[in-house]
């Protein structure tokens, strides 16, 4: 991966700090890549919409107050109730920077990038299959590969972890990768000539099928060992892709990614 232009640097705060702050907050996933923290971070900056981040441990109870969430990533712009859903998320940078448009203008276009971004972000997608595969691999491996078994018992009540399902899951995450290849074709981005959200989530995905080197992404250990022990097991990006998240990344995003 390439270094990004210079940009601003967002400002990670503690939670006193954002309580008392203006505008928008999000609260984020501590030491792990997570994709749907770092699409939401990467939607506002691409926008230039101007956050702080708070970072979310999991045995953080205070932030989880005070977002009344119980997950991460979650929006809180001025009084307005937290956002977590990626969608939510992504219509609330639209509001906020509507100049800066991530959504294609033509209809079709723009239904086309909705449900391939749910084909990546939403519950039973390509991300949601592949945390299930990592959860099972640590909790048959007792933590040789994949999640440790403490991390992947937590995240298996979350993300509804079924060892009947795994089939399906793989043949998820390969089925993803398909469409998102098919789609993006030879062009730099999937709609045009510009990124769009599809283009951030793509970017976001891939980090945790092909991992970024730790200086540009340092992690909790023991979640770079987990992905890491995945290859082999599950479908990996195509090289297309992998080039596409360098791009993006090199072009539009941040890098160090800070986690």
């Amino acid at each position: 991966m390439t270094d990004a232009p210079a940009t601003t640097k967002r400002k990670h705060v503690d939670l006193e700090t954002a309580r008392a702050a203006r505008g928008l907050r999000l609260v984020t996933v501590e030491g792990i890549p997570s994709p749907w923290s770092e699409a939401a971070k990467g939607i506002f900056h691409v926008k230039e919409i101007p956050f702080v981040t708070v970072r979310l441990s999991p045995a953080d109870r205070t932030v989880r107050e005070w977002t009344r969430v119980r997950n991460a990533p979650a929006a809180m712009y001025e009084n307005e109730p937290a956002r977590t859903g990626w969608a939510d998320i992504l219509e609330l940078g639209e509001r906020l920077a509507p100049a800066r448009s991530l959504v294609p203008a033509d209809p079709a276009a723009r239904v086309r990038m909705f449900g391939l971004a749910h084909e990546v972000m939403g519950e039973g997608g390509l991300l949601w299959s592949s945390r299930n595969l990592t959860i099972h691999l640590g909790l048959t491996t007792d933590g040789a590969r994949g999640f440790p078994p403490m991390v992947a018992g937590y995240l298996g009540k979350r993300y509804g972890y079924d060892p009947g399902q795994l089939d399906r899951a793989r043949a998820r995450v390969a089925e993803s990768w398909t469409l998102l290849a098919e789609t993006l074709g030879d062009r730099p981005y999937y709609f045009g000539t510009t990124p769009t959200a599809l283009d951030i989530y793509s970017a976001a995905a891939v980090n945790l099928f092909a991992l970024p080197p730790e200086e540009s992404c340092a992690m909790f250990p023991l979640i770079r060992t987990a992905f890491e022990t995945m290859r082999g097991d599950v479908a990996e990006p195509p090289p297309a892709l992998v080039e596409h998240r360098d791009r993006m990344y090199a072009r539009h995003l941040e890098l160090p990614i800070e986690v």
